[in-house]
């Protein structure tokens, strides 16, 4: 009788009938635009790969075949669930397996965005200043990375290392230690293939002492520069590029290679916002509210910012074309999509670390301070350090990711919010069955309506009916089945027994019966 009721409580919930902000409803997958694509167009991508879109992508990688087969099964309770029940009054709830694809899913994405991200601001970085920087390469260069991804490492010394001289020179600390996260996008406006590098950076540099040395304001005006001569030199030492191309590169007066630096500091004490950049660094490369499906045309409007070539804001792709850009923006495995340099990397994380960093400030050209202000040039913070833990025991779950996203707890149970415990995974699809059967979800799920008894329209599902009549012209005259001759005997409800003439003349009778 509790069971009954709780499954009642639960389609109230889902209808919305007894709604309430604190209910978590789970999210559902189908009703995805990319998930509609990817039901119609992965079949015709396979087909049509090959000749059309491998010459300028490369070979399709079985890494991108298995994570868009997985995302077609991601959050579908069919494929199988974990089963909570509540403590108190008995309620089951199913939560359905994800595919955790990277770069592919947005859902799954978002969380992995939201773990590290998180991760990063509280325990990667050091309460010091920080700020952003892009790398950008000009067009001519960016071929050489789409079917070479590996390759992608010369972008992340380059620009690491140019960051760490250009400090060294500004600050006059030979032997500063940087402090920084970076990662590569592959990704730009319209899903074109755009590498470039996003470093989330400690502004200035930690000398032996564990001091901070800050950076002086408007102290970056070539590092653009730097690190265009770093790149291209990385290049010729790979021998990517000849010398006759590094010389014309070297002549263009508009190189093509471009620093930004963010105009606004975060500051020692804002963990947000180290967090916000930190979530821009690992961010998916499309977004779900850029995309409209229009199902009658098979087409994907996909809106961004206006183009500079197109003078428009949106642009249309086939499905097949769509899909085959969002699947080239899949990594390859094993490729490390974010690194870690300097004071922040996995060998110096491991090392001890100073606890109060002292801040070093450059002195301000400005009127001094006041006598009674404590001077601006050596500013502690006194910050504890984290607790020794391994990375991923201090990533936050995806039960306190929801809460901070949605302020509801996907935990607590719809009917007494009391607290809903786990008892079991299950994936065998017998056990399956049974308990979508009991919630009442089996139909709406996998039991779709069998098709009709052949033949019939592929279409419309509608039956055909055989011309009989032009059948039986083409029946040759001393032809005696039964079934051939009288084909309406197929269709009759009556019996019609199997017959096999044997060699003395005599006919055996099968009864199947």
């Amino acid at each position: 009788m509790e069971l009954t009721t709780c499954i009642i409580c639960y389609f109230e919930h889902i209808s919305g009938v007894a709604s309430s902000p604190a209910i978590y409803h789970p999210r559902r997958p189908r009703a995805s635009p990319l998930w509609q694509v990817v039901r119609l167009a992965w079949d015709d991508l396979l087909s049509a790969y090959e000749k059309k879109y491998r010459p300028t992508m490369g070979p399709l990688r079985p890494e991108s075949v298995a994570a868009v087969e997985a995302f077609s099964r991601c959050g579908d309770l069919a494929v199988g669930f974990t089963r909570h029940v509540c403590t108190d009054c008995g309620h089951q709830h199913l939560l359905a397996f994800t595919c955790k694809a990277r770069h592919l899913c947005p859902a799954c994405h978002q969380r992995r965005t939201l773990q590290i991200a998180h991760w990063i601001a509280h325990h990667v970085c050091l309460p010091v200043p920080h700020r952003q920087f892009v790398f950008t390469i000009p067009k001519i260069l960016r071929g050489i990375f789409r079917k070479r991804r590996h390759l992608l490492t010369h972008l992340f010394h380059s620009a690491t290392t140019c960051l760490r001289d250009a400090f060294r020179t500004v600050l006059n600390l030979p032997d500063g230690r940087l402090a920084a996260a970076a990662a590569v996008h592959t990704f730009g406006d319209y899903l074109v293939f755009h590498p470039h590098l996003h470093v989330l950076a400690a502004h200035g540099l930690f000398d032996d002492q564990g001091r901070f040395h800050c950076l002086p304001d408007h102290c970056l005006a070539q590092l653009t520069e730097l690190f265009r001569h770093q790149f291209l030199h990385a290049l010729h030492e790979a021998k990517l590029v000849s010398d006759h191309k590094i010389a014309d590169l070297l002549s263009w007066k508009n190189s093509g290679f471009h620093v930004h630096a963010d105009t606004d500091l975060v500051r020692p004490s804002d963990i947000k916002g180290r967090q916000r950049l930190a979530e821009y660094l690992l961010r998916a490369p499309f977004s779900l509210q850029k995309i409209t499906w229009n199902p009658e045309t098979h087409t994907v409007i996909y809106r961004s910012r206006r183009s500079y070539h197109t003078k428009a804001n949106f642009q249309v792709f086939t499905a097949t074309d769509f899909l085959a850009a969002v699947v080239d923006h899949i990594p390859p495995k094993g490729q490390q999509t974010i690194r870690y340099y300097g004071l922040y990397s996995n060998r110096s994380r491991g090392s001890p670390r100073p606890a109060h960093p002292v801040v070093l400030r450059p002195p301000r050209s400005q009127k001094p301070p006041a006598e009674k202000s404590p001077p601006s040039a050596v500013q502690i913070l006194l910050i504890p350090p984290p607790e020794k833990a391994t990375a991923r025991a201090l990533r936050p779950l995806w039960r306190d990711l929801i809460q901070s996203v949605w302020a509801t707890d996907p935990l607590q149970c719809p009917c007494c919010r009391g607290s809903l415990r786990r008892v079991e995974s299950i994936s065998r699809p017998e056990a399956v069955e049974f308990f979508l059967r009991l919630h009442g979800l089996w139909e709406g799920l996998v039991n779709l309506p069998p098709p009709p008894d052949p033949p019939f329209d592929i279409d419309t599902l509608e039956p055909i009916n055989p011309p009989w009549p032009a059948i039986r012209e083409w029946i040759p005259a001393d032809d005696t089945d039964p079934q051939a001759v009288y084909p309406e005997d197929i269709l009759s409800t009556h019996w019609v027994p199997t017959e096999i003439r044997l060699d003395d003349e005599r006919t055996l009778v099968l009864d199947p019966s």
